[in-house]
């Protein structure tokens, strides 16, 4: 089947948005299609090697690149932080205009728009008028106002975002068009969801954005050492982000009962880098927690297998790819209950505090760290329940089984499963960046 593919932001040396871009470019050519991938020339070095490299890979031979460029003016404005939302939008302009002489060629069978992946920043190729498949998209979500307090730069980070989803979801017609003509939406979390269906998408369906290489994945389950006798080890890892909320996991450590030993492993830097030593003072904890900066991708899987718990509770997120990485490898999770989290985190695979007022919310975090403390044999059974959940979630199982739910849910994607069990019983599809 020849598929188009939008995905503005695609790089395999990258992960984020950048690597599902990717990641959805090469499953959907090694199941068997033949796919055209409109792109940004910012990941082309790594892509144009890549391919290179694996160009014995018959699946090299199913791929086209199509890089689609803006002019120098809306280039510049990209380094800016909202200057990305009028990159994207020329862009999506351009890359339409792209396509319809792709499609005058080829003739596509099925459209497929995955980054960027929110909903908010739409896409023009409706105007195709061919089966259009959009997501898994985010985008409907908003940090509660409760615990505001714990997201430096309220105004900036939110106010603003919020303004501007609303002024796109309002104003610009390619928002509403996209979702109303689309054969099916796949929303990465119920928030979206909702939102995808007040704006008038006819087929709204839940779906897993996050995934991982199938040999990410241990053979079994590895289980810890014992907790007798020793402190519980927690782990943090993330962009230092404001919404990610680590002042609010602090202070809930703070307020852990003195007579629980625990450490907190804090990986990750960013914008708010500088604040994290005063958070730390501010509730008591230097000698309890360990900031370690940013660490390579390639020590996390040993941080995650050399800790009790993952503790990460993001004020705002589609789903945190950390989830799925710590379940995958047998660590059981500490969060909120809302957003990405809330759908795509079994209940026996940790706990999820519902999001209260802020005294409420950081107490409740803190008397699950001293259950936990108290309940050892729990981490091993949330650990084990994390790693048989995230198993389904391998990258060439993830697209596929995304896939031929689109082709269930909507007729007119029926060609995306065409010989999807033939390719997938022969292992096709197992080469990941």
């Amino acid at each position: 089947m020849k598929l188009l593919l939008s995905a503005y932001a695609c790089d395999p040396n990258r992960g984020s948005e950048e690597g599902s871009g990717f990641s959805w470019l090469w499953q959907s050519a090694a199941l068997g299609h033949e796919v055209w991938c409109l792109t940004t020339p910012r990941g082309r070095p790594s892509l144009e090697k890549l391919l290179a490299d694996r160009a014995a890979d018959p699946t090299v031979g199913r791929i086209h690149l199509a890089f689609v460029t803006v002019p120098r003016a809306v280039e510049f404005l990209y380094r800016w932080q909202f200057g990305v939302y009028l990159h994207y939008i020329v862009w999506q302009y351009r890359a339409w205009r792209v396509a319809r002489r792709l499609d005058a060629q080829v003739n596509f069978g099925v459209v497929h728009h995955v980054t960027y992946n929110s909903l908010q920043m739409a896409s023009w190729l409706w105007r195709l008028k061919k089966p259009l498949l959009l997501g898994p998209l985010g985008g409907g979500m908003t940090a509660p106002t409760s615990l505001r307090q714990y997201l430096p730069d309220w105004f900036k980070t939110e106010t603003l975002r919020n303004a501007i989803s609303s002024l796109l979801t309002t104003f610009d017609p390619n928002v509403r068009q996209s979702l109303r003509h689309a054969a099916l939406v796949l929303a990465a979390n119920s928030d979206t969801a909702a939102l995808a269906r007040r704006l008038g998408a006819p087929r709204v369906a839940l779906a897993m954005s996050a995934a991982l290489p199938a040999s990410y994945f241990p053979a079994a389950y590895a289980p810890r050492s014992p907790l007798a006798g020793r402190e519980l080890r927690i782990l943090w890892l993330a962009r230092l982000f404001p919404r990610k909320g680590l002042p609010l996991v602090l202070e809930a450590l703070g307020k852990v009962d003195a007579r629980v030993k625990f450490h907190l492993d804090i990986m990750g830097d960013g914008p708010v880098g500088p604040l994290v030593p005063g958070w730390i003072a501010a509730n008591g904890l230097q000698d309890r927690v360990t900031w370690h900066g940013s660490v390579p991708y390639e020590a996390t899987r040993a941080a995650y297998l050399g800790h009790d718990v993952f503790m990460l509770c993001s004020l705002r997120d589609t789903y945190a790819n950390q989830y799925l990485e710590a379940m995958a490898l047998g660590l059981p999770i500490l969060t909120l209950d809302h957003h990405g989290a809330a759908d795509f985190i079994p209940a026996e695979a940790g706990i999820k505090v519902p999001v209260q007022s802020a005294a409420a919310t950081t107490a409740a975090l803190a008397r699950a760290v001293e259950h936990l403390y108290d309940h050892p044999a729990e981490l091993e059974q949330m650990g084990r329940a994390g790693f048989a959940y995230a198993a389904q979630f391998a990258l060439p199982k993830l697209v596929a089984s995304l896939y031929q739910q689109a082709a269930d849910a909507a007729p007119e994607l029926a060609p995306l499963s065409k010989g999807l069990h033939e390719r997938t019983s022969e292992g096709v599809g197992q080469a990941t960046s």
